[in-house]
């Protein structure tokens, strides 16, 4: 186990990975490591074959997380007869298993041993049992990575629990025309509404900054609005993590910027990588969002700029699923595996924990 991603070297790293998602870029981890996203300490489970590295689980310790930023809009919904009670948030200690970002993953070679899942999961629970985190869950995790860790997250005595699903956009258009016309006569009119909605107001414009640095001061309270308003808080962003997304070479962020007058009222951060990219975060001002129709206006930018770049596809991430099925997204389910070390507390979590968890996400 190692305490951070620059302990891992880069090219080792880049052979586990996926070669084609970029939120598993090496210098986002060390990014998110160097500007305080969330969690008190990174961890990174490293299973090895003598002096080889074979697989990489990264984690995070949360040892006071507020139970009402994981549950979502139904589990505080839940939990407000305790808050009337406890007169104070309830706080759990959390070991999140995966990514803070996005889809939770194994990063992991061909050919491992049977008895690697086995391997990890133990180190799993030895990271929990040090750390001092009764709950532990491995967050977002796609069905194929599940089914592999699954006799030994059984074993552990884990539960699965549907999340909420990634949205993804296949890209085979070679302009944003070609897109639009390729959607459902509801997508076509809803988009062509929307883009007439918004070029029809007086001074406002959107353009793509590779660098944007200079505006994260103004981005920082469109982000907040957003926050404020989320499913789930395990990640909060920092002044300082986004400038690095502009300023580190080896991140592959632009931002898509809407401005009316010289104001800025929204912006939409993505991850470029060969074929694929992410639409990672947005931020908006709820003031002129629905008159400019600033949500779908920075998404259409973005893929946009993805068809411009040859991307063949674009995942949406979670929520807002109506507007984005108009977009043309298809969903791609997630999961969690969690568990509890408290055997009479896992037993009431197999069964509360689902129906707590919000799993519509139809919220903008």
């Amino acid at each position: 186990m190692v305490d951070s991603v620059s302990e891992i070297p880069p090219d080792v790293w880049r052979k586990l990975a996926p070669s084609d998602d970029p939120i598993y870029e090496y210098a986002l981890f060390q990014a998110m490591e160097r500007t305080g996203l969330g969690p008190d300490a990174y961890r990174y489970i490293v299973l090895r074959r003598g002096q080889q590295v074979r697989a990489v689980l990264p984690t995070y310790v949360f040892p006071a997380l507020a139970l009402e930023d994981v549950l979502g809009t139904q589990g505080r919904r839940a939990l407000r007869p305790l808050h009337r009670i406890m007169r104070r948030p309830l706080r759990i200690g959390l070991l999140v298993c995966g990514h803070l970002l996005g889809e939770g993953r194994v990063l992991r070679g061909d050919g491992l041993h049977e008895t690697a899942p086995h391997l990890l999961v133990d180190a799993v629970r030895q990271l929990s049992t040090s750390a001092g985190t009764r709950w532990t869950v491995f967050k977002d995790f796609s069905q194929s990575d599940l089914e592999w860790l699954g006799p030994a997250l059984g074993r552990a005595g884990y539960f699965r629990a549907l999340g909420l699903p990634d949205a993804w956009l296949s890209l085979r258009a070679e302009s944003f025309d070609e897109y639009v016309s390729s959607l459902s006569r509801n997508g076509r009119s809803t988009a062509r509404r929307n883009l007439a909605r918004f070029s029809g107001q007086q001074d406002v414009t959107i353009e793509i900054r590779e660098r944007f640095e200079d505006l994260v001061p103004a981005m920082m309270p469109l982000y907040e609005a957003v926050l404020d308003r989320a499913e789930s808080r395990l990640d909060v962003w920092t002044p300082e993590f986004m400038t690095l997304l502009s300023t580190d070479p080896r991140i592959p962020a632009k931002a898509v910027a809407c401005w009316q007058q010289d104001r800025l009222v929204g912006f939409l951060v993505c991850l470029f990588g060969e074929k694929s990219a992410v639409a990672i975060r947005i931020g908006l001002d709820y003031d002129c969002s629905r008159e400019l129709r600033l949500y779908q206006v920075t998404y259409y930018r973005g893929i946009e700029e993805a068809i411009r770049l040859g991307m063949t596809r674009l995942n949406l991430t979670q929520t807002a699923y109506e507007a984005k099925h108009k977009m043309g997204c298809h969903l791609v389910p997630l999961e969690h595996a969690v568990t509890h070390r408290n055997r009479v507390c896992r037993v009431i979590l197999r069964y509360f924990l689902p129906m707590a968890l919000n799993r519509s996400g139809d919220r903008t």
